[in-house]
C-alpha cells in the first residue's frame, strides 16, 4: 500500500508540474504573466529606446519575439514618459445611499519624450517621420538587466526648444501609448 501510495503521489507531482511548466510558459508567451525580474530597485542608466514603423504579427510577447522587426536607437535620449495601465475613476452619486465607482477605460501613458537635437540620428528621423504620419510605431525599451518593454506608439508632436545662452537644443516627441505594454522579463 505505501509503494502505491507512493507511486499516486510521485504521479500527482510530475503530472503538477508539466501543467505549472506549459501554463506558466503559455501565459508569460500571450502577455498575461509579467515575470518579477527585478529583485531590487532598477535604473533607467543605461536604458536604450528604439524605435520602428514595423508592427508585430501580434500585441504579445510571442507576437514580438515571433517578428522580425528592426530596430533603430534613438541617440541622446534624456527623459521618457511614464507609462503603465491607468483608468479613469468614475463616480455616480443617487440620491440615496453610498456613492458608487466604476473604472474607465484603460489609459497607457501619453507624454514628452525629451532628447538632445541630433538631426542626424536615425532613430531621430524615425520619431520625426511617426510625426508627420498617422502609423502606428512600434517601441522598443532595453533595461540594464536585459528587461525589454514593447510598445504600440503615435507621436503626435515633434518639437525644438525654445533657446537662451548656453541651453542645449533639446527635442521633444510627444508619444501616446496605443496598447498595453509588453514586458518581457531578463532571462
Amino acid at each position: 500500500m505505501k509503494r502505491i501510495k507512493s507511486f499516486v503521489l510521485s504521479v500527482v507531482a510530475a503530472v503538477a508540474d508539466s501543467l505549472h511548466s506549459v501554463l506558466f510558459g503559455y501565459m508569460q508567451r500571450v502577455g498575461l504573466l509579467l515575470s518579477a525580474a527585478h529583485t531590487a530597485v532598477a535604473s533607467h542608466t543605461d536604458a536604450i529606446y528604439a524605435v520602428s514603423a514595423s508592427l508585430p504579427a501580434t500585441y504579445d510577447a510571442s507576437g514580438y519575439a515571433a517578428t522580425t522587426i528592426t530596430y533603430t536607437a534613438i541617440g541622446k535620449v534624456s527623459d521618457f514618459l511614464p507609462y503603465g495601465s491607468k483608468r479613469a475613476l468614475n463616480e455616480w452619486i443617487p440620491i440615496a445611499g453610498a456613492v458608487e465607482y466604476t473604472k474607465g477605460a484603460p489609459r497607457y501613458g501619453q507624454g514628452a519624450m525629451m532628447m538632445g537635437d541630433i538631426p542626424a540620428d536615425a532613430g531621430q528621423v524615425i520619431l520625426k517621420a511617426a510625426e508627420a504620419s498617422a502609423n502606428h510605431y512600434s517601441m522598443k525599451i532595453t533595461y540594464p538587466d536585459s528587461e525589454v518593454h514593447y510598445l504600440d506608439i503615435v507621436v503626435a508632436g515633434w518639437e525644438l526648444s525654445g533657446g537662451k545662452e548656453g541651453a542645449p537644443m533639446v527635442r521633444t516627441a510627444t508619444i501616446g501609448i496605443c496598447k498595453a505594454p509588453v514586458v518581457v522579463a531578463a532571462s
